[in-house]
């Protein structure tokens, strides 16, 4: 199978290739007491309109909002990003790159990966995600919990 085009993804990854520097894979929930950091077990498919999912913020923090549209597209800057789903209510300005995850609470604190934010419309009501399965490739890896460097 051909790597997927993510040319025009707006994706941002953090190289480790120091042994000196530490990576916890996991997610901040510090708004929640019982469990503020969320542990990243591994990937899921975003694949149905009207789920619930989550995202993780540095501004807006965790926050939560309905699959409005699967392999949507959007047009940011004149440059048109295909793939992307995009998803209602949720924080978007400041927080591109933040992980998104569905809640699973049988699962809590471990979550899986569904995408990452790379913008959004507030005028127009929606946060755009790029799904994870656009996101991996053969040269770029998930680190969880059950993987750690």
């Amino acid at each position: 199978m051909a790597p997927p085009n993510v040319s025009v993804v707006d994706r941002g990854f953090i190289s480790k290739q120091n042994d000196r520097i530490g990576v916890i894979p996991s997610v901040r929930n510090t708004d929640d007491t019982e469990n503020p950091e969320l542990q990243i077990i591994g990937t899921i498919d975003l694949d149905a309109v009207g789920s619930i999912v989550c995202k993780s913020g540095y501004f807006t923090h965790v926050d939560c909002g309905m699959v409005l549209s699967l392999n949507d597209k959007v047009v940011s800057g004149g440059i048109e990003y295909s793939g992307i789903a995009k998803i209602d209510h949720i924080g978007c300005e400041g927080d591109s790159g933040s992980p998104v995850f569905p809640v699973a609470p049988e699962q809590l604190p471990g979550i899986f990966i569904t995408g990452m934010l790379t913008g959004g419309s507030e005028a127009e009501g929606f946060c755009a995600v790029v799904p994870i399965e656009m996101l991996i490739t053969d040269d770029i890896e998930l680190l969880t919990i059950n993987n750690l460097i």
